[in-house]
């Protein structure tokens, strides 16, 4: 299968690096507004197409889209309607740019969106119970350094530097969240879509002494309760970014070709 990796910072060159050593995928294409450097990442003499803007014959070419850049790279995907093709599957991180375009998403026939986990667990649960939710919160903790560069703090007091103990940053509903935190808080626009939960409520903390990405999740209902706590380490050369959502995208493609699925 063909592959496209929209974006090409410290996930997707994992990506890429996974993409590039299993036999049931080719990478085709990657998308990057900065230069690549070909003799800097083994790409195993796969014939890759450096790219810096997507384009409708790129998209006509490939079996998988991976994005793994900003919401507002999936907004622009969006808009080809190229993406609407049968057997064409886009995975999408930024899922927070999913959520700002949900009517598009509506409007999709034929092309199978897929959402990774990402760095929560028990999307599967909720999502088997959405229409028995009565109420729903995440509650996300992260270091103050992972919370940098927001843009809730453009044009907040509050400066990170100086927290010296837990401190709740941040509490709304998801629709905010997606805008100002935009590259913090995908997990709660995968929530969303789980849970179809539009009063979904987040909380956003910062703790400096946490040496984890922590994301807690509280759902009830007719059905009962159901809690979940996730303590990802950041991902090495990202702090903003969990590891566990890497290897989520990596669960994905070797599902594909899995003869026992879990879903």
């Amino acid at each position: 299968m063909k592959v496209a990796i929209i974006g090409f910072g410290n996930i997707g060159k994992y990506l890429a690096n996974w993409v590039v050593n299993e036999p049931s995928f080719e990478l085709s294409y990657v998308v990057a507004r900065r230069e690549i450097d070909k003799d800097s990442f083994d790409f195993k003499n796969q014939p890759v197409s450096i790219r810096k803007e997507i384009t409708a014959d790129l998209i006509n070419d490939v079996d998988i889209i991976i994005e793994c850049a900003t919401k507002d790279v999936v907004s622009q995907l969006l808009k080809y309607e190229e993406l609407d093709r049968e057997g064409l599957k886009f995975i999408a991180i930024s899922t927070g740019g999913l959520y700002q375009n949900k009517a598009v998403l509506n409007n999709l026939k034929n092309c199978e969106v897929i959402l990774p986990v990402g760095a929560i667990a028990g999307l599967d649960a909720i999502k088997a119970v959405n229409d028995e939710i009565s109420s729903i919160n995440l509650k996300t903790t992260k270091h103050p350094k992972s919370l940098e560069g927001a843009p809730f703090f453009e044009t907040s007091n509050i400066d990170l530097s100086s927290i010296k103990t837990v401190q709740t940053i941040w509490e709304g509903k998801v629709s905010e969240a997606v805008s100002l935190f935009p590259k913090n808080i995908n997990v709660g626009a995968s929530i969303y879509f789980a849970s179809k939960c539009e009063d979904l409520t987040i909380q956003i903390v910062a703790d400096p002494y946490t040496t984890s990405n922590m994301h807690e999740i509280t759902c009830e209902g007719d059905f009962g309760k159901i809690y979940t706590r996730t303590e990802n380490q950041p991902s090495p050369s990202n702090p903003k970014t969990s590891f566990l959502a890497v290897k989520s995208v990596v669960s994905i493609l070797r599902n594909m070709n899995a003869s026992i699925k879990i879903n």
